[in-house]
């Protein structure tokens, strides 16, 4: 494989990540829009609510990261700002593993090394980061 086609094949898949990471942030933001059909909604609003020391009411705090998640969502599947999406999305992804500290016993079976399904998901987002790292990186 020469080193143009291989290129090109790398942009493919990063337009592919760029697409798949905003149809994910836009269907995890919509569902938070409606309450109890998001199944990170009580993670979420537990987290905000240590992050923010309860000044934010949950009700409020879940609305507001539904439209975070949805405008980072639309940016990425539009290209619209990427860098600038891609640096809120990094922000945003990264104060979720606040939860594997501030909530560790919904987080883990035993701390540090056995989780929970909920330890899982946040863990997972490293996969994440490392995607919208590769986006920022070849973003013209």
């Amino acid at each position: 494989m020469s080193l143009l086609s291989m290129n090109l094949t790398t942009q493919k898949v990063i337009t592919l990540m760029r697409l798949a990471l905003g149809f994910i942030f836009l269907w995890y933001g919509v569902l938070k829009l409606f309450p109890d059909l998001s199944p990170a909604e009580k993670l979420a609003t537990m987290t905000i609510e240590k992050l923010f020391f309860g000044l934010i009411p949950n009700d409020v705090s879940i609305k507001l990261l539904a439209i975070l998640e949805i405008i980072v969502g639309m940016g990425f599947l539009f290209k619209v700002y990427t860098r600038i999406v891609v640096v809120v999305f990094l922000v945003h992804i990264t104060f979720t593993f606040t939860a594997l500290f501030l909530l560790s016993d919904i987080c883990f079976t035993q701390a540090p090394y056995a989780f929970t399904i909920v330890g899982q998901y946040i863990v997972k987002n490293i996969v994440f980061i490392l995607a919208g790292l590769l986006i920022y990186i070849n973003e013209k």
